[in-house]
């Protein structure tokens, strides 16, 4: 059984990282733990709400600390939920470079539409639906939400040649946002306001379009295609953005490099 948490961390874990918020003192304490062995390589952690728990602190905080150590490979999910901390092969200290990145490995955090433009071929992005409203409790928990906060969401197709090929939702903080810049580019508008994203996790996924998806990218209904979930994340470790996006399985794929004894675990 693991010790208890506020072990693992130490006890003045809420005062590293000076004016940052809670979740990057809690990702540092982690961080630290996981590079000194005190978080051994495989070991599982407690979930969420038992970390929310033993510390006193929001699950949305545990989840924005926990973000980065999963983008970074220090932590990895397990299937049917839960984490562990990284093998010994994927762990990299924080003052470490990260490897050179490859050609087609996804490395940088970067819009679908600049994806689409590697194609060589001009981009055009079209403005579906612009909702301001509540959010819902997950977009709450995530986005670090309270009551009476709402969002701005943003339907986008993205276009090739006049043909549509990722249909986007994103969800956006409403009291930051510019709307009418977020529907250029959401990325600029955070930026814009200091809230620019630095990193990102993201979820593949294989789905079966429903009928209003399958029609926006014109395709009949049913048809497989890939869904990927994406949040963003401020270098303060702010969940700022949640995209999901709708991909057509004719022209979207994903490509990783896999090398050494990684390519077998």
């Amino acid at each position: 059984m693991m010790e208890p948490f506020t072990r693992v961390v130490g006890q003045d874990w809420r005062v590293r990282g000076g004016d940052a918020p809670l979740c990057r003192h809690l990702e540092i304490a982690l961080r630290t733990a996981i590079e000194d062995g005190r978080l051994a390589a495989g070991v599982p952690l407690p979930s969420e709400r038992a970390i929310a728990a033993g510390l006193s602190i929001s699950r949305i905080t545990v989840r924005q600390a926990l973000a980065p150590l999963v983008a970074d490979g220090l932590v990895v999910t397990r299937p049917g939920g839960g984490s562990n901390v990284a093998g010994g092969t994927s762990v990299r200290r924080s003052d470490e470079k990260p490897p050179a990145s490859t050609p087609g490995r996804r490395t940088t955090l970067r819009s679908h539409a600049d994806e689409l433009a590697e194609k060589g071929e001009p981009v055009e992005t079209r403005l579906v639906d612009r909702l301001t409203g509540p959010p819902s409790a997950p977009e709450a928990m995530t986005l670090g939400l309270g009551p009476g906060e709402r969002v701005l969401r943003l339907y986008r197709l993205h276009c090739i040649a006049d043909r549509p090929r990722i249909l986007e939702l994103t969800t956006l903080p409403a009291a930051v946002i510019d709307p009418e810049a977020a529907i250029v580019s959401p990325s600029a508008a955070l930026a814009e306001v200091g809230l620019a994203a630095t990193r990102g996790v993201e979820r593949f996924r294989a789905v079966a379009l429903g009928a209003v998806e399958a029609g926006l990218l014109e395709l009949p209904e049913g048809t497989p295609a890939m869904r990927v979930e994406r949040v963003s994340y401020t270098a303060g470790g702010r969940a700022i953005e949640i995209s999901r996006a709708f991909c057509r399985g004719d022209g979207y794929e994903v490509v990783a490099e896999l090398s050494g004894a990684q390519a077998l675990e």
